[in-house]
Formats: C-alpha cells, structure tokens, sequence
C-alpha cells in the first residue's frame, strides 16, 4: 500500500540533494528530510505499541511534515492536529475521535476506538471553526490519482518552488505539499502572519508558485511594493476573490496566471477558473476539474468525485448553495446557512459581500447570517477600510449596488478580519465582536 513516505522515498532516490523544504531558518534537501522522517519512524518503532491512529501536534511545519512522514514509515495512520490544540484538547480529540495516540512533544495513548477504513495512509482533520473538528481518513489514491491533473492545470513543475503559509493540518497545505512531493519540486513555508517576512522569502528564494487563501492575499497586497517577476502561478481557494483584487494580484505578479478553485477537505479540488474568467464570470467558482461532475438539485451544489475521502457516498452535497450560469460557469451563494430570506426575498451573503469589496474603499469585507432578539434572519457586515468612512456614507454608496432588501442590518468596521488557525476567516470571534457592540445573537 503506497503511501507519501514511499513517494519521499523514491524522490529522495532520484533528487537526493534537491532543496525540498524551506523556511525563514531553515533549507532541507530531500535526502535531508528523509533522514528525519526515518529517525522519527525509527524512534516511534522503539516503543513497541501496537500500530494505530497517531495524532500530531507541531507548530513547526517541517517538525509537523517530517513527523507525518516517519509515522507513516513506522506502520501508523498520522492525523496532523491544528498547532493551537492544547493538551487537554488534544485529549478530548482523541477521546471523542477514537484516536489511538497522541504526540505533542510527549508521546502517550490516546483513545482507541476509530475503525481506520481499508487502505486509508492519513486522517485528516476538518476547518471547522464552531465544534470539535471531524476525524476523516484518505487513501493515497484519493490524492495521488489527481496529482498529474493538479500539477498541469497549475503549472506546478520539477523546476517550481513553490509558497505557502500556515499550519499543515489545514488541507489545502498539506495538499500543496504532496504535489510539490509528487512533482519532485521544492516548498518554501511562510510562519505566522507577517507579509513582509513572506515578502523576502519570496524575493529570496525565487517562488514560482504561490499559494494563500484569498483573506492572505488581501493581506500581502497591503505591503507588496514592487512587482514579483518571478511568481508564474497565484492559486487561491476556500473564499471567493471579488475582481479587484485579482487585478490587484495581477499588477503584483505580472507575469503569473491567477487561479481561483472551490475545493473542501472531503473532497479535494472541484472547480476552478483562471484571471480571465474570473473577470467575465464574478462570483463564479468555475467548471468542474477533469473527473468530477458538478449538479444542482432545490439550489444544492452536489459532487461526484472520485477524490474524496474514504466513506463518503458519491454524489454528495456539503450545504454549498448555487447554480450554473448560461456559459456552465457554477455560481457559488455560500454554506445554507449564509444564505437568508428576507421580505420573501432569498438573499446571498456573497453577493452583499461582493458588493462591499466594489468599494474602493474597502480592503476586505465578510457578512454573516445572524438572527435577533425577535429570531429574524439578518445580515452583518464586517469591513476593513483603506480609508476613514463614516457608516452613513458606507450605506449611501451601497444603496447604489443593493436593493434596500439585500443591505446588512449591521456594519461593523475592524482593523482586519481575525483568523482560524487554518487561515479562514474566524466566524465566531465575528460573531462575539457583533455581540460585544450590543447587537445580541440568538
């Protein structure tokens, strides 16, 4: 059963003095990463336990990948925690998950009970920001088998040296990372969110190929200041990205193709579209990728794809809204629940969203479902501003592109918008800041 160790492997084989993981302080090569990933399989074979589920806990993202790797080596299914779980809350994962044993830094037993599906080589654990994350097991093949439409699609080549940020328990990464294994290219691993720094490791190291959800990207353009020549390929998911920003990414990477994908960690890549296409299509998604067929039922967007993970019947829905425009071009609404009925008026948090970030003078904006003390369904918008706006001449501007239906009751402005662990916008502190301006949630 193959599995991402046997890949690193056979990369290390052919490329062994490669440069393969970077960061701010460190440069491995794949011989090096391999030597690290034997050690940590040769020491996790010394405590002579029976094989099982292993969850682990690193905040350091070569610590997280090297570790991930020696697991799978030494006979283990590894689940890569999200790095602000504390012990208690690695426990209580491992209790209501079934997972057999923890690593945090002390190695212990867990919780044994999770039936590992047959050939599944990882777990994977979901984004989710309002309960305990859920425990989702992969085959190698569920990856693997897309990678050479992966690596075409998006330009990732040998040659490639590649750009991320942020934990590799959050999928996308870790699925960034297995490409760029699979394509024998190199990763450099921004830490923290600190885009001056990911500014000189990109000038540094040459990047070619980045890759940050579009809240990131928003983020770098405040301090980009010359453009980056290098970057041929700007790869963006889990949030739509509103036209002006990607011109704005366009006139910071001049030379690159700029790709917007809708993807979830069940089910791997779905749809995507390029700079050109987002611009005749806003708040598209794109066209389903090669192998996976999209359709709507009562408003559902539902998926057959054979990359999903294991146990999941096929087609299936997530609770994502939406429809196909005229062109075949699926038009994403949002989660079920970011969508609300006003007035008998069916109204798109996105498109309220989209409406806000036209603005020129709003960075970032994201508008939530919420309900009142009276338990109707409303709108809050949370902005962050290039410029001072009083809220009058906000609403006055917006009254131009929304019909009176469609205006958020509530417009919160923020210095910036706070994050999950995974890089996604933090709903839930939103939600407590709403509240903490005296507008009760129910």
């Amino acid at each position: 059963m193959m599995n991402y160790m046997d890949l690193l492997l056979t990369q290390a084989g052919k490329l062994p003095q490669k440069v393969f993981l970077v960061t701010e302080t460190k440069r491995l090569t794949y011989e090096a990463v391999c030597d690290a990933a034997l050690s940590y399989a040769a020491l996790l074979q010394s405590l002579s336990c029976p094989k099982g589920t292993l969850l682990i806990v690193r905040k350091d993202p070569v610590a997280q990948l090297t570790a991930f790797l020696g697991a799978q080596k030494a006979g283990f299914v590894p689940i890569l925690g999200h790095p602000d779980l504390t012990p208690l809350l690695a426990e209580t994962l491992s209790k209501k998950r079934g997972i057999a044993y923890i690593d945090d830094g002390q190695f212990r037993v867990g919780q044994s009970g999770s039936m590992v599906p047959q050939g599944a080589i990882m777990g994977v654990l979901s984004s989710g920001s309002t309960d305990l994350p859920k425990l989702l097991f992969r085959t190698y093949e569920s990856w693997a088998d897309f990678f050479p439409e992966q690596c075409r699609i998006f330009g990732l080549k040998r040659d490639s040296v590649a750009f991320t940020e942020g934990s590799m328990s959050f999928t996308g990464n870790l699925s960034v990372f297995a490409s760029v294994l699979y394509a024998g290219a190199s990763l450099v691993m921004g830490e923290g969110l600190y885009p001056k720094r990911w500014e000189t490791l990109l000038y540094r190291e040459g990047v070619t190929y980045l890759y940050l959800v579009p809240v990131k990207l928003k983020l770098f353009l405040r301090i980009i200041r010359h453009p980056f020549l290098s970057v041929t390929t700007v790869m963006a998911g889990s949030q739509l990205l509103d036209r002006d920003t990607a011109k704005a990414l366009k006139r910071a990477f001049p030379h690159s193709e700029i790709y917007l994908y809708y993807g979830a960690t069940e089910l791997n890549y779905v749809t995507y579209l390029t700079y050109k296409e987002l611009l005749q299509h806003p708040m598209s998604v794109g066209r389903p990728v090669k192998g996976v067929s999209v359709d709507i039922r009562d408003g559902l967007i539902y998926i057959d794809t054979p990359y999903h993970v294991a146990g999941l019947s096929q087609p299936c829905t997530l609770g994502d809204e939406g429809f196909f425009d005229e062109a075949g071009y699926l038009i994403f609404l949002g989660r079920k629940g970011d969508v609300v009925s006003i007035g008998g008026l069916t109204i798109s948090c996105s498109k309220v969203e989209n409406a806000l970030l036209s603005l020129p003078y709003v960075s970032d904006a994201i508008v939530l479902s919420v309900a009142d003390r009276k338990r109707d369904e409303t709108m809050a918008a949370f902005l962050v501003l290039k410029e001072e706006k009083n809220q009058s001449a906000i609403r006055m501007d917006l009254k131009t592109r929304l019909m009176i239906q469609e205006m958020p009751r509530h417009l919160i402005i923020c210095s910036e918008l706070p994050l999950t662990a995974a890089g996604k916008v933090d709903r839930r502190a939103l939600l407590k800041m709403l509240e903490n301006k005296g507008s009760p949630i129910v």
